[in-house]
């Protein structure tokens, strides 16, 4: 029985091999005591976390407002659906205008006209000015031409 722990002592000492160590340096990990600005929105995060409650309800509160009705009732998928159908449909006619004003033919000026809203554009030196006018309204908007 001794030979067996007189053994594996020996084993135990031959295996262990030499012990390394450096210099621990403390870095703080909040950038207003130092540490990295890239931490920043990881810590914003977690601080978000934690409020992830209050959060969630103020989320699902903006989002049931966004799809009530007028009368005060959840709006159908259908009528979901054709919001965002609408919003897409306008998001490509938008596209179409910037890239006739600003894309690789563009043009002087022009005029484009869909559901009683009317789009008016022309260069004026170096900007362009769009007049977008919806039968009730006139909105005025001058932009750069170019870089």
């Amino acid at each position: 029985m001794k030979t067996n722990v007189l053994a594996a002592s020996a084993l135990l000492v031959l295996s262990a091999g030499p012990v390394l160590a450096g210099n621990l340096i403390y870095q703080p990990v909040n950038p207003a005591f130092g540490g990295s600005p890239l931490n920043g929105g990881w810590l914003q995060s977690g601080a978000a976390a934690q409020n992830l409650p209050q959060a969630r309800e103020q989320r699902l509160n903006e989002i049931q407002s966004s799809q009530t009705g007028r009368g005060g009732q959840g709006l159908t998928q259908g009528q979901i659906f054709a919001q965002q159908l609408q919003s897409q449909l306008f998001s490509s006619l938008a596209n179409q205008i910037t890239r006739a004003i600003f894309g690789e033919n563009a043009q002087p000026s022009g005029q484009f006209v869909f559901q009683g809203t009317t789009i008016d554009f022309t260069r004026v030196g170096p900007n362009v000015r769009v007049i977008i006018n919806d039968g009730q309204t006139s909105t005025e908007v001058v932009v750069p031409a170019g870089p």
